[in-house]
């Protein structure tokens, strides 16, 4: 299964779990691919079975540079007609989309509409969105802003217990993938 872990990061939070996706991926002899967003890149979606699509939260959405290469691929598979009436689904292509989230927000629905997002783009393609998974990581090295907010204390998240149940999780998502293969 041909997987992708794409993703943006800004202060490493997303890349610490981006990273975590694609090493449990590798750990479980898929072909994965690890690609931080970048004004130059060039993928095609649909070279791959499995895609993990992960943004930092901000205000209530990917990042500009994500935002941004999301519309000029829609853009481009719409000019190719591979934008389908009724976005039919596409037997074996699978998506799953994560993000971070940091202490002055409100908590997990404040990172539910950046991965809806990043959800409606793979389901528009034809993937098959398995889940978003949502994961606190702190918010820049500001202490005040890390340590008294709705969350809690939250300096130095992700932590390794943050880092385990994604590795977990994507364990547990190969595995019915797996048993649904068969």
């Amino acid at each position: 299964m041909r997987t992708l872990v794409l993703y943006d990061s800004l202060s490493g939070n997303t890349e610490k779990i981006a990273r975590a996706i694609h090493g449990t991926a590798l750990e479980h002899d898929l072909d994965s691919e690890l690609v931080k967003i970048d004004k130059s890149l060039d993928l095609d979606f649909f070279d791959y079975d499995l895609v993990f699509a992960g943004s930092p939260v901000i205000d209530w959405l990917p990042t500009k540079k994500m935002m941004d290469f999301i519309m000029a691929r829609m853009k481009h598979y719409n000019s190719q007609g591979l934008i389908k009436p009724a976005s039919p689904i596409i037997p074996g292509k699978f998506g799953v989309c994560f993000g971070t989230f940091g202490g002055p927000h409100i908590g997990e629905r404040e990172a539910q509409p950046m991965t809806a997002w990043l959800r409606s783009f793979l389901e528009h393609l034809g993937y098959i969105v398995l889940d978003s998974w949502h994961v606190i990581g702190q918010f820049s090295h500001k202490e005040d802003l890390n340590a008294y907010g709705r969350l809690g204390n939250i300096q130095y998240r992700p932590h390794a217990e943050d880092v385990l149940e994604v590795q977990n999780r994507v364990t547990g998502l190969l595995a019915s993938l797996e048993a649904w293969r068969q």
